[in-house]
């Protein structure tokens, strides 16, 4: 339970955190009402940080736990705001902090949202401001700084919650990718060879070739990381999935005219947007006009 997490507050760790549950205090209910009986040295203030995470959950101002929790305790907040949870994730044209975002996808409230650079890569400014919690693996490395410089926002619209360290804590370590494929959670198998690399491949043959199918492929494959990232969430939130291939449905289609792999490498282009450098400003100041 998010009301078990304890570690962030002033001077409790693993010892004292071991003292207060031996004396039967496990929760911030327990903590207040306890009062000053506390086992613990500093009860002041662990009352004092007790009361404020009550109440933030009652706001439900999620940023406050994000914020504050330990790395020990964030799989806490997945597993009390799951169902409220966005997941999304990124392809770019390289691992260059300047790489320009290629295809974002999200899975939000039921559904599975896709933008693609050129076409409608800013209507993900609106979808952060109706997203309650962001999810991704690795974003603070990546994605999130990525998504900043693109839009050239100050900060997300949102909490942002990157689950990698989460996992990492509750043993799940190494690559999304790794991880799900250690827990039985598999891709479609024209996906199943996909990676990194091969998607800006593709990338490069639909702005180069106007391939259809290499743009669809390209963000089949950034939406199959989110359904994988989804199914994590709810392995970490120790939730139960059912019907695997149900969630795989979701993903957006693709002419079946041959496997993944079968796309012509060719030299990664120069991108330039059509709109320029500012085009990313003046993307955020037209929305802001609108709002």
């Amino acid at each position: 339970m998010i009301t078990e997490a304890l570690l962030h507050c002033s001077g409790i760790g693993p010892v004292r955190l071991a003292q207060l549950h031996e004396a039967g205090v496990r929760s911030w209910n327990d903590v207040v009402s306890c009062g000053e009986q506390l086992p613990v040295a500093r009860s002041n203030s662990l009352i004092e940080e007790s009361r404020r995470c009550l109440e933030a959950l009652r706001e439900k101002d999620i940023r406050y736990f994000v914020d504050r929790f330990s790395p020990f305790d964030k799989w806490r907040i997945v597993s009390e705001f799951l169902d409220e949870t966005s997941f999304f994730d990124i392809e770019t044209m390289g691992l260059e902090h300047n790489s320009p975002i290629t295809v974002i996808a999200c899975w939000h409230r039921g559904e599975m949202k896709t933008f693609v650079e050129h076409e409608n890569l800013d209507d993900f400014l609106h979808l952060l401001d109706d997203v309650t919690l962001l999810a991704s693996f690795n974003g603070s490395s990546f994605d999130v700084p990525r998504v900043l410089d693109t839009f050239h926002i100050p900060e997300l619209p949102c909490p942002h919650l990157d689950l990698r360290w989460p996992c990492y804590h509750k043993g799940f370590k190494g690559s999304l990718k790794s991880i799900t494929a250690r827990l039985g959670f598999t891709r479609p198998v024209d996906l199943q060879d996909a990676d990194g690399e091969l998607a800006i491949h593709l990338w490069n043959r639909w702005t180069l070739d106007r391939d259809q199918r290499a743009r669809e492929l390209l963000i089949r494959y950034c939406a199959s990381d989110v359904i994988l990232l989804a199914m994590l969430a709810h392995r970490l939130a120790d939730r139960a999935i059912s019907a695997h291939a149900a969630w795989w449905q979701h993903l957006p289609a693709v002419a079946p005219t041959g496997p993944l792999r079968s796309v012509i490498h060719k030299p990664i282009p120069s991108l330039h947007s059509p709109f320029g450098e500012g085009s990313p400003a003046k993307l955020r100041a037209r929305r802001n006009r609108t709002a």
